[in-house]
């Protein structure tokens, strides 16, 4: 019942026209290959591996041997704190020297709207807490570019890791589609780790992956570069 009265009110709260963004199906296929030597991950505690060794930032290494990888994910970041961030100018060398930047954010804008609102809150509040969380992407998205005009831009997109059987499965569900409508615009790639949800044995908890979660997240992420027409030189010969 509570659920029901949830979702009728989340959709009057969002029955309004999506911001705009240029969809993957329209970026220009460069169908050339890259090479790889740096790459930056950005973002939060998924960013940053939390539970794990290193997250996903081990599997990079693996699959790009002789490249470097920096990681400069921070538990708890919001969308708002990683603006701060960028503007800070504390890692314009390592960005200006990216040759892909990998993006992990989103889960605390939602997460902090629930521990402060509640549920119901947070759906009464889910439109202006996206409107902010789009802004700032497209802040992050032109910061990256000004320092380095030619890098690779992939962002993940938020995964529901709820087992199906909670009781708010269903209205999660329709609010991570929803969240995941921000995320993007033209050059910029989104690798789909919402498929993440459907494996339960990929969970160090509630919320982060484990080592083979992270694993996964990296299979997905070399598979998304691929369909892009974005090769990496190191997998040119792969598939």
């Amino acid at each position: 019942m509570i659920e029901r009265e949830v979702l009728g009110l989340e959709n009057k709260i969002l029955s309004g026209a999506l911001l705009k963004k240029t969809p993957l199906s329209k970026i220009k296929k460069h169908k050339k290959e890259y090479a790889i030597k740096t790459i930056v991950i950005i973002g939060d505690s998924v960013a940053y591996g939390y539970g794990t060794k290193e997250g996903i930032a081990k599997y990079l290494k693996e699959s790009f041997p002789g490249s470097r990888v920096i990681n400069l994910g921070i538990n708890g970041l919001t969308s708002d704190g990683l603006v701060a961030r960028l503007t800070s100018g504390f890692w314009d060398l390592h960005l200006s020297q990216a040759d892909l930047v990998l993006i992990n954010i989103g889960g605390n804008d939602l997460l902090q709207g629930f521990r402060k609102l509640g549920t119901a809150g947070l759906v009464r509040n889910f439109k202006a807490i996206r409107i902010n969380y789009r802004k700032n992407l497209l802040e992050i998205y032109g910061k990256l570019r000004e320092l380095n005009p030619e890098v690779l831009l992939v962002q993940n997109d938020l995964y529901n890791s709820m087992k199906k059987e909670h009781q708010y499965m269903g209205l999660t569900k329709l609010l991570y589609r929803r969240w995941n409508r921000s995320i993007g615009e033209r050059g910029v790639i989104i690798s789909k780790t919402d498929k993440m949800g459907k494996n339960p044995g990929i969970w160090l908890d509630g919320i982060h992956p484990n080592d083979e979660g992270y694993k996964l997240m990296h299979e997905i992420l070399i598979d998304t570069l691929q369909s892009t027409g974005i090769v990496p030189q190191q997998h040119s010969n792969e598939k």
